[in-house]
């Protein structure tokens, strides 16, 4: 018998949404309170008509501006503003679609909570009451919480914010860079541009794609960028077979990308 010392590695687990899932709208980088209302109307308007049976909010849903590390302007929303706000929203959604469940990763905006929990109040780190997602309420508002910078699977299709693969701004093409990053078929958001990238492999080809913004298109830290607004939707059977629609937002109007 070996006499190792304890260890405390900790398990991590990719997320599966439900199988009977079939029609997923994919919703990211909203940053609620920047958000920008007739971009969020036009995704939503497209998922009613093509009757989308779920929803995945794929990370900054919220802006957590006040818990940033980057100076933030005092005189901006606080974060209670923005709970507020999120929850206007949750139920908004909800009442558009009431028998779509919705599924949310937290991006790395939404980390900026633990993080400034860990710096600034790390006595109440690990009460309940006082963790991201009890604190928003989803709980009540029916919403699931991804965290942890789990890998979320739409059937064969592994979905990321982003940040879990150090994605950063410079990139030329996002779903390129998605490619050489993960060398899967997969999808991300993050860096606010629709995007899609192919490259054949030995058996099939291989394709990835990165999704629009739904927030401010000109925000004071990148008032010169190269975002566009956008949303996706996947299809997909009962074998986990899927169909990425990846859908951009130009004058008002969502157009296959």
């Amino acid at each position: 018998m070996f006499n190792w010392p304890e260890s405390f590695e900790k398990s991590y687990e990719h997320y599966y949404l439900p199988k009977e899932l079939t029609n997923v709208l994919v919703l990211s980088d909203i940053h609620i309170p920047y958000h920008h209302i007739p971009a969020i109307e036009e995704a939503v308007n497209y998922g009613i008509i093509k009757k989308i049976d779920s929803i995945l909010l794929n990370g900054d849903v919220l802006d957590c501006y006040q818990l940033s590390k980057f100076q933030p302007d005092p005189r901006e929303r606080h974060f209670g503003e923005e709970i507020i706000a999120f929850q206007q929203f949750i139920k908004t959604l909800k009442g558009i679609f009431p028998d779509a469940p919705i599924f949310y990763k937290l991006g790395n905006h939404e980390e900026r909570y633990e993080k400034t929990m860990i710096t600034r109040c790390a006595e109440f780190l690990g009460i309940p009451i006082f963790e991201f997602e009890n604190v928003l309420g989803c709980k009540e508002l029916g919403v699931t919480v991804i965290k942890d910078q789990r890998i979320v699977h739409v059937g064969n299709l592994p979905v990321f914010h982003g940040h879990e693969l150090q994605m950063k701004a410079v990139s030329v093409n996002p779903a390129r860079t998605l490619f050489l990053k993960t060398h899967v078929s997969s999808m991300c958001s993050h860096l606010h541009r629709t995007s899609s990238h192919t490259e054949p492999s030995l058996n099939e080809d291989i394709t990835c794609w990165s999704t629009g913004h739904l927030g401010e298109p000109f925000p004071k830290y990148a008032r010169i960028n190269k975002w566009n607004w956008g949303c996706a939707r996947i299809e997909k059977n009962s074998e986990g077979d899927f169909e990425v629609i990846n859908v951009n937002l130009t004058k008002n109007k969502l157009y296959r990308a």
